[in-house]
């Protein structure tokens, strides 16, 4: 006669450090002046009031050639396109800036008209904060052109710049619907867009203007840094692997375990999930192996809130440790630097192996993880 077996996962215990809070939102600061310069090799824009230390500084610089440009120690250029008649565009940005800041040099490797603005940010990732960038041209006139990338996280930062070939009359530019005017259209015809909060997948801004044109455009985005908060996990109370049938040979039965990490440190450390367990035991105190339980997959979702989805660098599978006592947690699931912001779901298969020689009845364990 078949014999049944239950296996029950009882009281899965989370140990979190402290509750996480809701990520100040990203801000815009300020928008400096735009500078628009001809035959120069070099273009300062400045910012009305002295930058504040460990926001997000952006810039937007433009040419009228494919001329290379350089920035600061510290500035990174975000994305840059050209097209011939129209010019360059392109972002620029520093992290974390050190505060104080109110002008920054960008230099030109010729003589050049060029157009530059700078702007500051508050709730930007402080560590690695561009996502992604992307670039359209238009080689023939068109009233439009549409720049796009997929972001990655929820509630980023979109900085749009484009070049219209429309001459020293200049032009008139329409930003598209949600999007907030950054770098007015100047002689050259160059303009610049934000938007705040953009979601997780494809973001785009069509421009539009008055009049045809010959385009260059460029789109980046930026993380939120999911600040003002603690490290924080929830975890199942409880799961079920169910049951089988012995029958003389090795079995298994596995189950899915979706938990929530949340950083909202804003450190970017990075972070580790781990867990251990006492052995399972039925009630007659027969217990399984102490290396029943491994943990075969990780996967991760975002949420409404995630910053920045983790980055995992466990191989699999992963024996949870056992005892009568539970022993020393292990690593089943991580967030590399710069990852792991906000909230995320995070979901682990366990496999319980079941011995030929196993006893019937129903067994529990209970496991511990921590953030």
């Amino acid at each position: 006669m078949a014999i049944g077996i239950a296996i029950v996962a009882g009281a899965i215990l989370a140990l979190s450090f402290g509750a996480a809070t809701a990520s100040a939102a990203i801000a815009e600061v300020q928008a400096g002046t735009v500078l628009s310069q001809t035959a120069v090799t070099s273009i300062t824009p400045t910012l009305s009031a002295a930058s504040t230390a460990g926001n997000l500084l952006a810039a937007i610089v433009a040419t009228g050639a494919n001329t290379t440009v350089t920035a600061p120690a510290g500035w990174v250029k975000a994305t840059s396109v050209y097209t011939s008649g129209v010019g360059t565009t392109q972002i620029w940005y520093d992290a974390n800036n050190a505060g104080a800041i109110s002008s920054v040099k960008f230099t030109l490797a010729a003589s050049d008209n060029a157009v530059a603005q700078l702007s500051e940010w508050s709730g930007v990732a402080k560590v690695s904060p561009l996502d992604v960038t992307g670039t359209a041209t238009a080689a023939s006139n068109s009233t439009t052109l549409a720049v796009s990338a997929t972001a990655h996280a929820a509630n980023e930062l979109a900085i749009t710049s484009f070049g219209a070939s429309t001459g020293s009359s200049g032009n008139t530019f329409t930003p598209a619907s949600g999007w907030t005017n950054l770098m007015p259209a100047q002689t050259v015809s160059d303009t610049a867009d934000y938007k705040i909060g953009v979601g997780s997948g494809s973001v785009s801004e069509t421009q539009t203007a008055a009049t045809t044109a010959k385009w260059s455009g460029a789109i980046a985005t930026f993380y939120g840094n999911c600040g003002g908060g603690s490290l924080a996990l929830t975890a199942p109370a409880a799961a079920a692997f169910g049951s089988l049938t012995l029958n003389g040979t090795s079995q298994s039965v596995t189950t899915g375990l979706a938990f929530t990490p949340t950083d909202g440190t804003a450190s970017s450390s990075g972070w580790n999930l781990t867990g251990t367990s006492t052995t399972f035991k039925n009630a007659g105190s027969k217990t399984l192996p102490t290396t029943a339980t491994t943990i075969t997959a990780g996967s991760v979702a975002a949420t409404s809130s995630t910053c920045r989805l983790p980055t995992n660098a466990i191989t699999y599978p992963v024996t949870l440790p056992a005892a009568t006592v539970a022993p020393t947690a292990v690593k089943l699931y991580n967030a590399a630097a710069a990852t792991g912001l906000g909230p995320s779901t995070v979901t682990l298969t366990a496999k319980l192996s079941v011995p030929p020689n196993s006893y019937n009845g129903a067994f529990s364990s209970t496991w511990t993880f921590s953030l």
